[in-house]
């Protein structure tokens, strides 16, 4: 996973911001709860689809709105079987591994 530093300012910025409006609407836990969000859920798919030729930008849009299906999704029936604390570190690793997997093979 490369990103320039355009990227990596594009992405802070844009972090920068959603933290900054959830505390000032719902105070600190709302901004952990946001960043815990974007650092658990977002992050895994940003990883997939950086594997493909997508600007910055549309991976975010991407990465926000297919990760508010597929994470839950798994983390859900998952959850019916075993803890749902662990569900949800085992969906997060899943698709990490998922990314890399993509990654690997697709420089093949």
């Amino acid at each position: 996973m490369s990103l320039s530093k355009e990227d990596l300012k594009l992405i802070g910025i844009i972090a920068a911001i959603v933290l900054i409006f959830f505390y000032i609407i719902l105070g600190f836990s709302g901004m952990l709860s946001a960043l815990g969000i974007i650092l658990i859920f977002i992050v895994p798919v940003y990883y997939i689809l950086d594997n493909f030729e997508l600007d910055t930008d549309e991976k975010l849009v991407f990465a926000f709105f297919i990760s508010a299906g597929i994470f839950p999704s798994i983390s859900y029936w998952l959850g019916t079987l075993i803890s749902f604390k662990l569900a949800i570190l085992i969906t997060f690793v899943i698709l990490l591994v998922i990314g890399f997997l993509i990654g690997k093979f697709k420089k093949k």
